[in-house]
């Protein structure tokens, strides 16, 4: 399951996922992305910690794609996770929120190795 509320992100852990983000300027127009912008998204377990526990880079259309194995070793549980982006020199974080690994019925200990 993939459940996106307001900022607030549910992938059930070990699932695939696309998340498309849509950013604006600051006048309320739409932002189109430039040649060399990056758009980073990071998961930690929470804010005072210095170890990303997953670091995604957007394509050029601002999309996200989680793999299976993105996640699939991850404890079940909230996180907190940002994406920012990055202008030539300048960075942007517009979204800090929560993302939480949900349980998944089909999981077994063999599929941590």
């Amino acid at each position: 399951m993939f459940n996106v509320t307001g900022n607030n992100v549910s992938l059930t852990r070990g699932d695939s996922a696309t998340l498309h983000v849509e950013l604006t300027n600051a006048d309320g127009t739409a932002y189109e992305p430039l040649a060399g912008d990056v758009l980073t998204l990071t998961i930690k377990k929470d804010a005072n910690t210095s170890a990303a526990l997953l670091t995604l880079t957007a394509d050029s259309d601002c999309t996200f794609h989680f793999a299976p194995s993105d996640t699939s070793g991850m404890s079940y549980g909230s996180y907190k996770y940002d994406i920012q982006l990055t202008t030539g020199e300048d960075v942007y974080t517009p979204i800090v929120a929560t993302f939480t690994i949900t349980e998944e019925v089909t999981w077994s200990a063999s599929q941590e190795s």
